[in-house]
C-alpha cells in the first residue's frame, strides 16, 4: 500500500499503527498470562511488570514516534516508517527474550512450603546433573516437582553455602523428585482454611468461595505458602490425598 499516494494524514496513521501494536500486545499478553504465568503467579511473579516493559514500547512508543513523523509526501517517509517498524520490532524481541528467559519453569515443593523457579535461575552446569524429565525447562508453564536434600554431606553444604546467594536446593534440578514422591509431606504440613481466613481479613470472602471453585469439601482443604518472588501467595492442596488445587493471591502467612 502507497501511503504517500493514498495521503493519509498523521491522525490517521498513528491510529493504524496503534491497532497493529495492540494486537502485538495481546498476542503476547496471551501467551504470558494463559501459559508462562498461570492463575495468581501473574501478579505475585512480577508478570505485570515484565509485560509493561513491553507494553510501553509495543503499544505507546511506537505509535507515538509515527505520529510525530509522519508528514504526507515527506521524501524519505517510507524509510522513516521502516526505521520505526525495525526499532519497534527489535524492541518487542528484546522484550519477549526477556519474559523467555525469566519464566517460571518448576513449582517444587521444598520442605514445608513451594517455591517458584525461574528458568534463569537454574544452572545448566547442575541442569546437566539431573536425569529426564527434571533436565529440561518447560515452555509451557511451570511444572510441579518436589526435591530432596542429598544424601552426601559435601553437598549438603555446598548447597548451603550457595543459599546465601539465592541459589538453593529447589534451584538444584538433580534433586528434584516426582511430585507424588513428596504428598505425604504436603499433607502434613498444610494448614486449615480457617488459618487462612484469619492472615486474610479482608479477603474471607475470597477465602470462603475456594471451596466452590475448586470443587472440594472445605473440610478437605489446606494451604501451603509459594515464594513466587515479588510478593507470596497461597497454594491450595487437598489434605486428603495431597493434591495441588492452584494458587491464590493470598498472604500465606503473617508478616512482622
Amino acid at each position: 500500500m502507497d501511503l504517500e499516494k493514498r495521503r493519509i494524514t498523521r491522525w490517521q496513521a498513528a491510529p493504524i499503527h496503534l491497532a497493529l501494536s495492540v494486537l502485538v500486545a495481546a498476542a503476547v499478553f496471551a501467551v504470558v498470562y494463559f501459559v508462562w504465568y498461570p492463575g495468581a503467579l501473574f501478579a505475585g511473579a512480577g508478570g505485570w511488570n515484565l509485560l509493561l516493559l513491553i507494553a510501553s514500547v509495543d503499544v505507546t512508543i511506537g505509535p507515538l514516534i509515527t505520529l510525530i513523523v509522519f508528514v504526507p509526501g515527506k521524501p524519505g517517509l517510507k524509510f522513516d516508517l521502516a526505521f520505526i517498524a525495525v526499532a519497534q520490532f527489535s524492541a518487542l524481541i528484546y522484550g519477549l527474550h526477556v519474559l523467555y528467559e525469566s519464566r517460571p519453569a518448576w513449582i517444587v515443593y521444598v520442605k514445608d512450603r513451594f517455591e517458584l523457579v525461574r528458568a534463569n535461575q537454574i544452572d545448566d552446569r547442575e541442569r546437566a546433573k539431573a536425569k529426564p524429565p527434571f533436565n529440561a525447562l518447560s515452555i509451557t508453564g511451570p511444572h510441579l516437582v518436589g526435591a530432596e536434600q542429598p544424601k552426601n554431606p559435601d553437598e549438603q553444604f555446598r548447597i548451603m553455602m550457595t543459599a546465601a546467594q539465592g541459589f538453593d536446593l529447589q534451584t538444584y534440578p538433580q534433586y528434584f523428585v516426582p511430585y507424588d514422591a513428596v504428598r505425604g509431606e504436603v499433607k502434613a504440613h498444610a494448614k486449615p482454611l480457617s488459618q487462612l481466613r484469619e492472615l486474610n481479613p479482608r479477603e474471607r470472602e475470597q477465602v470462603d468461595g475456594i471451596s466452590a471453585k475448586v470443587h472440594r469439601p472445605a473440610k478437605d482443604l489446606g494451604f501451603l505458602p509459594l515464594r513466587a518472588g515479588p510478593k507470596d501467595l497461597s497454594v491450595i492442596v487437598d489434605r486428603v490425598n495431597g493434591d495441588f488445587l492452584g494458587t491464590w493471591d493470598l498472604r500465606p502467612w503473617k508478616y512482622t
